[in-house]
């Protein structure tokens, strides 16, 4: 116990265990922000000849998974163990996306009238706001110093009572009625969100295409999830007379999964998933699905294209000359940077848990600090520190601008009003009588003036008020620039008869 360094260790140890006990919740509620926030999802086929994919939702606390969800079976069980060489060359994994911040403007991006020109950097650079890359080398300063001051041991000892690490917790969470439909709903929104992922593309070409293919990804999911007019079956119905059945089916299945996700009346199960992974890749690897249709001519093919248009699903020109990038997510999966336009995840369907604080609005915490999304989000340990430090310097400065404007309005005056009389028109004259006419209240001008500039004046003319006497045109102290000025009667040479 000698050791000072040990002491220091010790010291934030008990500190992080202090602040973590603070910050604890409330040890019976369920963590569903952190669950959600964990977990995966794997799609896999059994053989190559299914039509269909089995998807299994894994649960997992830092970066270890201790159960899994059967969509199918609706139940939980043990996670697998071991390589599956079936699961991997047909399978599909979708990891957890983890914000990193929120740019709450837009810009157009324009294109070069060659694909062959490269965009500038600057282009990137607000494309993807790699401007918040600062908070790099004070997340990686953070997260030595937590690991090796005690401070971040300490805190996970304080909120482990709370901490989906724990066993306890685990068996809790699992035992939640409804849990499973949760997670299948989690899970669904999860794989709803890849298609309108762009990490990192340095192709002007490859930009275009992938903002025209979302584009329409994200319109024809606004109008599946609330197709009042009809539009989805009239479509599919097309498609299947000009000979486009896959088309069809997979418009269908999918208007389907989006409705039945945004009316939350069901159980989700692995069609619904599979629906989306069959109509996202049709879309990715043709675009419209009217691309190499033939279609007929005149007056017929303008109301067609005019009713696309209308709902904002006709097909993307060959070579668009500028692209709209609106409000977006910046997201994080394993290594890969990039970001989601504000579309989707704004509808209740698409929008997981945990990103609600950040799509709430540009008067949140989370969006509106959005330059320290990257440290918090990773080294959340800090986040109480910062909060109580910001706190106390907010109560700090509430109570300076109240001392201030208590001295500005109450202060001077008050001290006045106690010290120096209300004069009638002047000072007094001999004997203490005074003339009559307006009062002037010199509390009243010191709120203007310094309280020095007001008091020395007025005292040297109390002391010389026989020999300058003053006048009823104005008032010796409100001289002073832009005020009228004052007629002051000098003394005159006193002579023989003057009493």
């Amino acid at each position: 116990m000698r050791s000072r360094l040990l002491q220091l260790w010790l010291g934030l140890c008990a500190l992080g265990i202090w602040v973590g006990a603070q910050a604890r919740p409330d040890p019976a509620a369920i963590p569903f922000e952190e669950l959600f926030e964990n977990l995966r999802v794997r799609s896999y086929r059994d053989t190559p000849s299914d039509s269909v994919a089995r998807f299994v939702v894994e649960l997992g606390a830092r970066g270890r998974t201790f159960q899994e969800y059967d969509l199918d079976a609706r139940r939980f069980v043990p996670p697998s163990r071991g390589h599956h060489y079936w699961q991997s060359i047909s399978g599909t994994r979708y990891a957890p996306l983890k914000v990193r911040g929120h740019v709450n403007r837009g810009f157009w991006l324009e294109l070069p009238d060659s694909t062959q020109t490269a965009l500038l950097p600057e282009q990137f650079d607000e494309l993807y706001s790699t401007s918040l890359d600062f908070v790099k080398p004070v997340n990686v300063a953070t997260t030595v110093l937590g690991m090796l001051s005690g401070y971040s041991v300490g805190y996970r000892l304080g909120t482990w009572g709370s901490s989906l690490s724990n066993s306890d917790v685990q068996r809790r969470v699992l035992a939640t009625p409804g849990l499973g439909r949760r997670i299948a709903r989690e899970a669904w929104r999860r794989v709803a969100l890849e298609p309108v992922v762009v990490f990192e593309e340095k192709d002007p070409g490859r930009i275009a295409t992938l903002s025209g293919r979302q584009r329409l990804y994200t319109n024809f999911f606004r109008l599946a999830a609330n197709d009042s007019n009809g539009f989805v079956p009239y479509e599919a119905a097309y498609l299947d007379s000009i000979g486009c059945v896959r088309e069809s089916r997979a418009m269908v299945a999918f208007a389907r999964a989006v409705s039945r996700a945004a009316q939350d009346t069901c159980d989700l199960a692995s069609a619904d998933f599979s629906a989306v992974e069959e109509w996202a890749s049709l879309l990715e690897r043709r675009g419209h699905w009217i691309a190499g249709t033939s279609l007929p001519n005149g007056a017929e093919r303008l109301r067609y294209f005019g009713t696309l248009a209308w709902y904002g699903l006709a097909p993307e020109t060959s070579e668009p000359r500028r692209i709209w990038v609106g409000p977006r997510l910046l997201v994080r999966n394993g290594d890969l940077e990039g970001f989601i336009a504000d579309e989707i995840p704004l509808m209740a369907a698409a929008r997981p848990v945990s990103w609600r604080d950040w799509l709430a609005g540009s008067d949140t915490r989370l969006s509106a600090y959005t330059w320290t999304a990257q440290w918090m989000g990773e080294a959340r340990q800090f986040a109480p520190i910062v909060s109580f430090c910001m706190s106390v310097g907010q109560a700090v400065a509430g109570k300076r601008t109240e001392r201030r404007d208590a001295i500005r309005s109450d202060g001077p005056s008050r001290d006045l009003k106690a010290s120096i009389p209300q004069f009638v028109n002047g000072l007094p004259g001999a004997g203490g009588a005074s003339r009559t006419g307006t009062p002037v209240d010199l509390s009243r001008l010191a709120r203007r003036d310094s309280v020095h500039s007001l008091i020395e004046p007025a005292l040297d003319q109390a002391a010389d008020s026989l020999a300058r006497p003053i006048t009823e045109a104005a008032d010796s102290l409100l001289d002073g620039p832009g005020r009228p000025a004052v007629s002051r009667v000098l003394p005159r040479t006193p002579t023989v008869g003057d009493e």
